[in-house]
């Protein structure tokens, strides 16, 4: 198992900062929790993009590559082209699709793809961890927590705090970074920054992989649905 010590996160706008720098922890990056929740990007309406996370890692010279399931950006038939091809793809999708969140995050990964990040689409299954795993890189995830904790959706009160209801709610993204495999090779060990969550009430839990494979790309509702892996430039090449 990949050794994450993963901070709670400040507050519910945070986990993506927070679970960046569990991995910038990791290879021994001396940023500051405080910093990097300082220095990431957030959404008009609160909470980050993974792409963006990936950015902050660009900027401070890591290398990264994103597997993205996100439909709601991306078509399929656009993971043969070249960074500068789907650039020009995602520029001209503008034109024709709305909305401030998918500006937002389209800019973003315009930004990411100029910045030198790598861009994958590739079926998402436990052989594609395990290669990751095997090289001691963790993953750093965007899901569903809705799924994932298997809670009620959620709202906002009139402070902006997030509230349980069922009804009234919406589905609800979250970032953590996965570990490795447990023991028996059916579960994943997470690294959750979120301390209170309602299934596990922990930092660290087990969950079967399946079920977190699920919960990965059912992210795809809250523009979610990626894994990103960073490293430092000179380490060993994750493959090819």
């Amino acid at each position: 198992m990949i050794p994450i010590k993963i901070h709670t996160q400040p507050d519910d706008s945070t986990c993506g900062p927070t679970s960046l720098h569990a991995v910038y922890r990791y290879f021994n990056d001396s940023i500051s929790l405080s910093e990097v929740i300082k220095e990431v990007p957030y959404l008009d309406e609160g909470g980050t993009l993974e792409v963006l996370l990936a950015c902050h890692a660009l900027e401070r010279g890591y290398k990264a590559r994103i597997y993205t399931y996100n439909l709601h950006i991306f078509d399929p038939t656009w993971f043969q082209l070249s960074n500068d091809e789907i650039i020009e793809k995602l520029e001209n999708q503008l034109e024709f699709k709305k909305g401030a969140k998918f500006r937002r995050a389209t800019m973003a990964y315009i930004d990411f793809l100029q910045r030198g990040g790598e861009l994958r689409c590739t079926d998402l299954t436990k052989g594609l961890l395990r290669e990751y795993f095997e090289k001691g890189i963790p993953l750093l995830t965007g899901l569903s927590a809705t799924y994932l904790y298997q809670s009620s959706r959620e709202t906002s009160d009139e402070a902006g705090n997030s509230i349980y209801d069922d009804v009234r709610g919406y589905p609800m993204g979250h970032f953590v970074v996965l570990c490795g495999f447990a023991d028996d090779q059916k579960q994943i060990v997470v690294a959750d920054p979120y301390k209170e969550n309602p299934y596990f009430k922990n930092n660290y839990y087990e969950v079967k992989a399946s079920h977190l494979l699920n919960s990965i790309m059912l992210g795809m509702a809250t523009f979610d649905a990626n894994l990103l892996a960073i490293k430092p430039v000179d380490a060993e090449p994750i493959d090819e």
